[in-house]
């Protein structure tokens, strides 16, 4: 048995309550606008790779 599992198990449930916390913060329209402007940021990035 792994000596660390108690600790494991604890993090992962600790940080299973944050995002549940997190989500019920976040709006759809909010992740929404963040996703379009990470897969805008990423183009730009692509861009600027291709003018090399």
């Amino acid at each position: 048995m792994d000596a660390f599992r108690p600790d494991k198990v604890a993090e992962y449930r600790q940080q299973a309550e944050r995002i549940r916390t997190l989500a019920e913060q976040v709006s759809l329209l909010e992740a929404k606008f963040h996703l379009f402007e990470a897969a805008q940021h990423l183009e730009e990035l692509a861009a600027d790779w291709d003018r090399r």
